[in-house]
């Protein structure tokens, strides 16, 4: 009996370090695909190095999701592998153990991986990306330049579309901007500039685009009128305070509802919206099946 106590803490052991090992590799070379976007955003975004590693510290257990299974069948692997070659197996047998009895710890490790995904997915998982929205909000706010991308359309203000063909980030500049702006009644302005510069004030969630060198053209479809207007200087406000607003009291999606949050929104639906109830069910299945499943 005391034998087999010592040569079961032996094998947990000898798991336990290729097990933090995986971890740190798999979580590494996670970072590493986010290097270059992270350290885009401290340099030419002066985005704190607190606001960097609490957006990482949110990500982690959506990735940690699958980079503990994949290392509880690694960690394993590698320790009879090691075990097989030093013929340490061949040592246990001849003292009168069956190779069934290697078994208890290997279970043990993997119940505990088990345990720990499983928490992840149906608690730590939600939080997480709760929070990570919420964390993303406030970044934006303060950060809109972050979210703009190079030749794509940016509708994120209402009634105004935004295009930018380069960002030039080392001199805070845009190149090359048209806007369509229909927040007057029945009166589309296009607006299309060489540059402009993009100033905010978070105190009152307002975005100056101020631009240079470019042309107003506003079209009147009822009256069927149109002029153009040159200007050296223009200014254009963007509130963003009612997208705020709605982000911020948004209903959570259901990626973001703990476990007895999910099962209540899912009796809720039972016989009112069958298709967000089917994806509701999914969702809670998927939780309790990715522990489980096999890498």
């Amino acid at each position: 009996m005391k034998l087999n106590t010592i040569t079961n803490r032996y094998i947990f052991k000898e798991m336990f370090v290729p097990f933090c090992i995986n971890i740190f590799i798999f979580a590494f070379l996670f970072l590493m695909t986010e290097m270059l976007k992270i350290a885009n955003w401290i340099v030419n975004y002066n985005l704190s190095l607190w606001a960097v590693f609490t957006l990482i510290f949110y990500t982690m257990p959506m990735f940690l999701t699958f980079i503990i299974p994949m290392s509880v069948m690694l960690a394993i692997l590698l320790t009879f592998l090691r075990l097989s070659s030093d013929n340490e197996i061949v040592a246990i047998k001849s003292c009168g153990l069956s190779i069934y009895g290697l078994l208890p710890p290997v279970l043990l490790f993997a119940v505990i991986g088990f345990i720990l995904t499983l928490f992840l997915t149906l608690y730590a998982g939600p939080r997480a990306k709760a929070s990570l929205e919420e964390m993303s909000l406030k970044v934006a706010t303060t950060n809109m330049d972050i979210g703009l991308k190079e030749r794509t359309f940016n509708d994120t203000f209402k009634d105004v579309m935004l295009y930018v063909n380069k960002i030039d980030v080392h001199n805070k500049k845009l190149i090359d901007v048209f806007i369509e702006d229909k927040r007057q009644e029945d009166i589309v302005s296009t607006v299309i500039a060489p540059e402009g510069r993009l100033i905010s004030e978070p105190e009152k969630y307002t975005y100056h685009l101020i631009l240079s060198n470019g042309t107003i053209h506003q079209t009147n479809p009822k009256k069927r009128s149109a002029n153009s207007i040159q200007f050296n200087t223009y200014t254009l406000s963007l509130n963003f305070k009612e997208q705020f607003d709605e982000a911020a009291n948004r209903k959570i999606g259901r990626e973001e509802m703990g476990d007895a949050e999910l099962r209540r929104y899912i009796d809720e639906l039972a016989g009112k919206d069958e298709e967000a109830f089917l994806k509701s069910k999914m969702e809670l299945h998927r939780r309790y099946s990715l522990p489980t499943k096999p890498r």
